[in-house]
């Protein structure tokens, strides 16, 4: 089943189109909406080529641009919008009221599921602060009172993407979802491209995908081949009528 909206919460410019952009792009061309909350613009710790380019600009200057390349990135990807919350980064620091009207937001927009980041980044704490932050969110959103007229006790599905690549096994990120992206990969790469302030991104996550692809490829055991893929950490549990599993049977091996 196809969720209605998704919700993609990163602690910077790039990251939610970086770790789930080919995932996107498809539950987008599937009719799902997509939303992307981007905590910060990474102006400090994530615009290195930026700032090697223009070593004499501001802060001010850094932000806009980042801005206007992940306004670039989502069209490409189709998200239907993108909101920009402005907070420092490096470090990265929420603060109660933050946290509770991000919890408000998540109400307001009722998300089938939300994708965040890994919640283990020692050396990206960003990262971390980010995905505790949606997490205690949810979390107080489906209390009753959390916010009047408003239905509560609402927890959406939360799957936490990549860590910092190439760090993914020091952070310990452990994966038990695997999405083949092969039929849109170049399109996640074209996004990505739109950041010219990480020139590096398109390299990590060609080779990311790539390992991916091959991990995915070898628990489907001969029955089919995956080229590319992205992978996730499911943190809330399945809830169905059945116990949900992978249908490989029932798709064309690519070769």
């Amino acid at each position: 089943m196809i969720p209605e909206k998704i919700l993609v919460v990163s602690a910077h410019a790039a990251d939610w189109c970086t770790r789930s952009g080919g995932t996107l792009i498809k539950y987008i061309k599937a009719g799902c909406k997509v939303t992307v909350f981007a905590f910060t613009f990474g102006e400090h710790g994530e615009s290195g080529g930026y700032w090697k380019n223009n070593p004499e600009s501001t802060v001010e200057a850094c932000k806009e641009c980042r801005k206007n390349e992940a306004r670039a990135a989502a069209a490409v990807i189709g998200v239907d919008s993108i909101e920009f919350f402005d907070f420092r980064d490096y470090p990265l620091d929420l603060n109660t009221d933050q946290i509770r009207n991000l919890g408000h937001r998540i109400l307001h927009l009722r998300p089938d599921v939300i994708l965040t980041h890994w919640i283990k980044d020692p050396f990206n704490f960003d990262h971390e602060v980010t995905a505790k932050a949606v997490i205690r969110a949810v979390s107080a959103a489906g209390m009753l009172g959390a916010q009047p007229n408003t239905p509560s006790h609402f927890i959406p599905d939360i799957f936490l993407f990549e860590s910092t690549i190439p760090h993914s096994e020091f952070n310990e990120f452990k994966m038990d979802t695997y999405v083949d992206i092969e039929d849109t990969f170049e399109q996640k790469m074209e996004a990505i491209r739109r950041f010219e302030a990480q020139p590096q991104l398109v390299e990590y996550y060609t080779r990311c995908a790539l390992t991916r692809g091959i991990q995915a490829t070898d628990w489907a055991r001969g029955r089919r081949i995956i080229r590319y893929a992205e992978g996730f950490s499911r943190y809330t549990p399945y809830l169905g009528d059945y116990l949900p599993f992978t249908k490989l049977h029932a798709v064309r091996s690519k070769q």
